[in-house]
């Protein structure tokens, strides 16, 4: 006879299980469906020749793993989306265990969990492609999870975990510190919250948490140029950024969760109306007030920074909690068997769409002659460029994504790319030619960065080589071509 803890016990591992599947057959499927990388994807194979305390505006500890796994597994595309899919899994396993600590109940936490296949960035474009995002992500899931049990138990083994988690989402991206503030917030208007944050014990997790960035840290301050490179993606404008910059923060958070309401309010009609029956127990008015700081956060950031347009990626690490926040509003006892059932019949729907939009996103371009960069034939091209006499060496690109793909097709090459301080890292001594790539459907001849950059750093005149060029068909098609173009040239200071 079956007590309702073990069916609890088997559904959570049930549970447990799919999510294994589900993520490991997106590994499956991204390794059969191409071997070129994306964007993101290429530049972790181009960062992740070397371990540095830092390398661009992101944070580091992205790429230091991705490093290892290349060790271990070699530079391929396994190794990139074994790293994107284990953070993914970790993340719906940590809001999973956050809305069992919450609501007390398997059937909702299970729901709560699977609520993040119908975001769809979440489900979809981690998937497409993301890095430093879903490492933060998980972060966020990870000491939300580990704050919940803090309320509970403040042992030195949870303060411990949190500093690691904490050090974890500094080092993956600074919207992490975004996050932090809303949760500290949150936690400071509850006296088991405040008991939490001004505990003695806290400052093991800010030890923790320091110590794990400090070599980044003094990274960042020998950097500063670098660091703050990217401030202009905040687009400030000149005329009415409060307006404009409201006005895409509500606009984006309501297209974030918009999908995830829809079959909120279609299984479960009335939702948030639905109100629990203890309306004075921590877990229904914590992520209500960690929703309303969100909000109230947001404006004042982008009001004071005069930011003109939130990125819904740059949501992600503070909206991935919208579920626990619908879910800690609604009497989960009263979900029945048939809701239960439909909520996951969607989430399944959802989870097959991104199987098959990943799929004919490549397999289907031809038809729409819209390309993605999964479509890039690189392992003809490598071929080609091998039989023309290049089989190895210093790969030069103005392009990450082509430095990064490349450095894939060689092994043992170093590749690199000017203005982006990538030329004064350490690359094999021992290379004895250079090969300089482009895509010579936008630059039929050298680039000017790129010949600037030959003239300064090796001496060589452009016109003294040859120009190459090759075609191929991309990948699934047989007549819309990508056409590159390489020049070779021998590195001094080596015996040819």
């Amino acid at each position: 006879m079956t007590t309702p803890e073990s069916d609890h016990k088997s559904h959570s591992l049930k549970f447990l299980f799919l999510l294994i599947g589900y993520f490991s057959l997106h590994i499956l499927l991204r390794v059969l469906i191409s071997d070129s990388l994306d964007y993101d994807e290429a530049e972790q194979a181009l960062l992740g020749q070397w371990l540095l305390p830092g390398y661009t505006e992101q944070p580091p500890l992205y790429t230091w793993i991705q490093y290892f796994l290349f060790k271990v597994f070699g530079k391929n595309v396994f190794a990139i989306s074994l790293l994107k899919n284990a953070l993914l899994f970790l993340t719906y396993l940590f809001v999973y265990l956050s809305a069992a600590r919450l609501l007390k109940d398997t059937r909702a936490a299970i729901l709560t969990a699977a609520s993040l296949l119908l975001i769809p960035q979440i489900a979809w474009e981690s998937q497409r492609d993301m890095t430093h995002t879903t490492l933060v992500v998980f972060a966020a899931a990870s000491v939300l999870w580990l704050t919940l049990r803090l309320v509970e138990d403040k042992s030195f083994l949870n303060y411990a975990l949190l500093g690691i988690f904490c050090g974890i989402g500094f080092l993956a991206k600074v919207n992490f510190i975004l996050f932090l503030t809303i949760l500290s917030l949150a936690l400071l208007t509850f006296p088991e919250g405040r008991k939490l944050l001004f505990s003695r014990m806290i400052f093991i997790s800010l030890l923790i948490a320091a110590a794990m960035n400090a070599c980044y840290i003094t990274w960042m301050f020998n950097n500063q140029d670098i660091v703050f490179s990217a401030t202009h993606k905040f687009k400030q404008a000149i005329v009415a950024p409060q307006e404009k910059g409201v006005k895409s923060f509500f606009t984006n958070t309501f297209l974030f969760v918009a999908p995830l309401c829809f079959f909120y309010l279609l299984i479960f009609p009335g939702g948030l109306w639905k109100s629990r029956n203890h309306q004075t127990d921590f877990s229904s008015r914590f992520m209500f007030r960690y929703g309303l700081i969100f909000i109230l956060t947001l404006l004042v950031v982008v009001i004071s920074f005069k930011i003109t347009y939130v990125k819904d990626r740059w949501l992600q690490p503070l909206l991935f909690a919208a579920p626990l926040i619908f879910f800690s509003g609604l009497d989960v006892k009263t979900i029945s068997e048939k809701q239960f059932k439909r909520f996951l019949l969607a989430a399944f729907f959802a989870a097959m769409s991104v199987y098959i939009a990943f799929t004919l996103r490549v397999v289907s371009a031809p038809l729409s002659h819209n390309y993605s960069r999964l479509s890039y034939p690189f392992t003809s091209l490598a071929k080609e460029i091998r039989e023309s006499g290049f089989t190895g060496g210093l790969i030069i690109s103005n392009k990450r994504f082509l430095a990064g793909n490349m450095s894939f097709q060689f092994p043992g090459s170093d590749a690199i790319i000017p203005g982006y301080n990538f030329e004064q890292l350490p690359y094999s001594p021992n290379h004895s030619m250079a090969a300089v790539i482009w895509k010579a459907d936008i630059f039929p001849r050298l680039p000017p960065q790129l010949a600037t950059f030959l003239k300064n750093s090796y001496n060589v005149d452009p016109a003294d080589y040859l120009i190459k060029y090759y075609v191929q068909p991309y990948k699934y098609s047989n007549n819309d071509t990508v056409k590159l173009a390489l020049l070779q040239f021998p590195l001094p200071g080596v015996d040819k």
